[in-house]
Order: C-alpha cells, then structure tokens, then sequence
C-alpha cells in the first residue's frame, strides 16, 4: 500500500481501532475520529493513531454502527472530496439504499466493505493489530464504483493481512444471513434458555453448549442494529431453520429414527463444506481427544511429542472436566496422519480416549 495514502478512520470501537493499529505498524499514517471523546483518546493509546487531521485524506474508513454509517459516508463524501470512502459494517443493502435517498455525491468513490473478524470483546482495549490476519474481507460495490477505488480498498485490506472476496451487495447480505446473523440469533435464543434452568442442569455444561453459545456474549445493543438492518434476509433464514428444527422435533416424537438418522447426516454434510485451513475441506482432516493433567507444561509437552512425531497441528481445543484436575485436549490434524499421532503420544504416557 502506498505510504503517502493518508487514512481516516470514524469510529473508535474494536474493527476501527484494530484497522488503525494494523495500519500504524505497518507505517501507514491514520487519523481517528469519534463522538465519543474517552473513546477517541482510548483508540489513540492503544493505536498510535493521530486525532487531529492535518493533512489531505486518501482514503475514509468509516467503522461505526450501522444505523449510522450512511451519514457518515455521506457527510465523508463532502468532507473529504478526493478520498475514497469504505465502511466495516456487516450490512450493506441498507445502507447503500440510504445513500441514495440522501442524495449522495461521489458514488464512483464509495466501496462497501465488511472484514470477516471480530471478538466477543469491544471496544477500543480489545483492538489487535493482527485481527484480521489470514480472515475474509468482502469488498461490494455498486454499479456506480470506480475500478480504482475498489483497487485503493483491495490494497489496504491486504495490508492488514486479510485477503479480498468480491461479492454484489445482495451476494454479502445474503451470505451473512445465512453464515453471521442466523447463527447469533440461534445462539441467543439457545442461551437464553439457560437463564431459568436448574442449576443442575447448568452444572452439567460442556464444551458443547459452550461451543454452540459462545457468540451469545457478543454486545446486545450492536447485534439489534445489525439484525435489524438485514432482517428481510435473517427472516426468510430463521424461518426455514425453525422449519427445520420442528420437522426435527416431529421425526423424534414419531420415533423416526431414520429421518433423525438423515437429518443428523446433513448437517454432518453441511459442515464439511465449510472451508478448513488453506481452504482445505474439513473431510481432509481428523480429530484426536487426549487426556491431560491441569498442571503447568503439560500442554507444552502435548506439542513437543505431536513435533518430534513431524506432525502438524491444525486445531487445538481444550474441555475443562468439571471438578476434575484434568482436561481433554482435542487435536485437529490431516487425516493421513492420525495414525502416526496416536502411537506417537502413547508412547509419550499421554492417555488417548479417540
């Protein structure tokens, strides 16, 4: 990316300081801008951005929620009338219908943008430099953009370290119904079902539960801004889930086991079509569980078996046992090698379950 780019970024929450943090390491000159003046002086801390603009702007990233990002794109658009301007949000339809109702000038420069990366954590303390290392970042554009500005955004999402996917706008929000918005919602809803359950049941709770309610934690008042801006699409996607699930519940009531059977089986189906590493299929790869002592360097000495056997660890995940002073390690590796790894351990006294 071209040094002399200078960047603005509005908004200083994780996505906007985390794009200017990347950006500075990197030696990038970034400006940050927000309402929020404690927010503003945190992301200059943490970033080692500039808040005080006093040079010409080349490029506008506006990092805000978006209920508000049309404004600012339009506003940017006047401000800064030799940039190009690109947004984060993980909605664009919306937005770009705003865009036009407000009459918006400069459309050749305007390119949507939404990086695929966030954390359950926000706000300007949890930025990291590295945040979108290796992680989708989809560029949409509408008729009106300039090959040029795409060509501006392509090439500093790629000096963040994350590599560019084009989609149309219908493409993005259509995908993030499906891939984002649904599963927040499925998320929430199942979490939720544990505030007035037995503290029995509760107690009970693995890796599971945790795995699949994870993203519920995620900030309530963003999300209902996010889901509200695409909810045609999240809509028609919760429709067919819950369709789904109640033919699920029919089959169980009825004792189909074979469509249980059958349902089960797709969505094994469903979730090997998700990339793995390198894009590799999730079938290229297998899993092996191991029983580990909660006590300092076992972990380490995990690794340095699974190295001297020359294998290649592509996932790692811990379950805590509950009350118990051990923990089960689950190990992504290729599937050509699980047999090598599991002797190789063994022989190591580490206990293999599977």
């Amino acid at each position: 990316m071209n040094q002399d780019k200078n960047i603005l970024v509005i908004g200083a929450g994780l996505i906007g300081t985390s794009i200017a943090l990347g950006l500075t390491s990197h030696g990038r000159k970034v400006f940050l801008s927000d309402i929020d003046s404690g927010a503003l002086d945190d992301a200059v801390k943490v970033s080692g951005a500039s808040k005080h603009i006093d040079q010409e702007i080349s490029i506008v990233v506006v990092a805000t929620p978006p209920a508000s990002v049309a404004k600012i794109i339009a506003a940017a658009a006047i401000d800064h009338p030799q940039a190009v301007i690109t947004d984060v949000a993980s909605v664009k339809g919306s937005i770009f219908r705003e865009l036009e109702l407000l009459g918006t000038s400069g459309w050749d420069r305007i390119v949507g943008g939404h990086p695929m990366a966030g954390r359950e954590v926000s706000g300007a303390i949890g930025a990291q430099g590295n945040l979108f290392l290796d992680r989708p970042w989809v560029i949409a554009r509408s008729s009106k953009t300039s090959p040029e500005a795409i060509a501006t955004v392509k090439e500093m999402v790629e000096a963040l370290g994350a590599f560019p996917l084009f989609r149309t706008i219908e493409e993005h929000d259509r995908a993030v119904a499906l891939i984002s918005h649904t599963p927040q919602v499925v998320a929430s809803v199942l979490a939720g079902e544990l505030v007035d359950a037995e503290s029995s049941y509760v107690e009970l709770a693995g890796q599971g539960i945790r795995d699949t309610i994870r993203i519920a934690g995620s900030d309530s008042r963003l999300w209902t801004e996010i889901l509200s801006e695409n909810s045609e699409y999240i809509s028609q996607q919760l429709t067919q889930v819950a369709k789904h699930l109640l033919d699920f519940a029919s089959a169980l009531d009825s004792g189909d086991r074979d469509s249980v059977t059958e349902r089960l089986v797709k969505g094994s189906q469903g979730r090997d079509r998700l990339p793995g590493k390198h894009g590799a299929s999730q079938q290229s790869t297998a899993t092996l569980v191991v029983r580990l002592d909660d006590k300092p360097g076992e972990l380490a000495r995990l690794f340095a078996a699974a190295a001297k056997a020359q294998i290649n660890l592509e996932d790692v995940r811990i379950d805590h046992s509950l009350g118990q002073p051990t923990g089960l390690v689950e190990l992504t590796v290729a599937q050509s090698t699980i047999e090598i790894l599991r002797p190789a351990l063994q022989n190591e006294d580490f206990v293999v379950i599977s």
